[in-house]
């Protein structure tokens, strides 16, 4: 018996791995599909940059991805692009408040 891919993909657990500046994986966490990284890394405890309080504005939360499938993240919107370039961020880099997370990801931060 099928089940229904939505709900299915609702009820999926994916792993988030973070990486420090050594390249090593220091934490490992679990959140289920869809949900907001820069939510749950604060509900985690690990630091990441909020000065505009996670609406996008201020780039302060930026993670460089290092490692995901091609649809493990929510698609990047123009005002995203718009602030990472503002701030002369790479094109593997995402802002972690605008992110949904839908499978496994690594992502390193600079001050990790």
């Amino acid at each position: 018996m099928m089940e229904n891919s939505s709900t299915n993909d609702l009820a999926k657990i994916v792993k988030i791995s973070l990486m420090n500046k050594s390249g090593e994986i220091f934490d490992e966490f679990n959140i289920r599909s869809g949900s907001n990284l820069w939510v749950f890394l604060r509900k985690r405890g690990v630091p990441i940059g909020a000065a505009c309080s996670g609406v996008g504005v201020c780039g302060a939360c930026n993670v460089k991805i290092i490692q995901m499938k091609s649809e493990s993240l929510s698609i990047q919107n123009n005002f995203e692009k718009e602030t990472l370039q503002k701030n002369n961020k790479a094109q593997n880099e995402r802002l972690a408040c605008l992110t949904r997370v839908f499978q496994d990801i690594t992502l390193q931060a600079e001050y990790w």
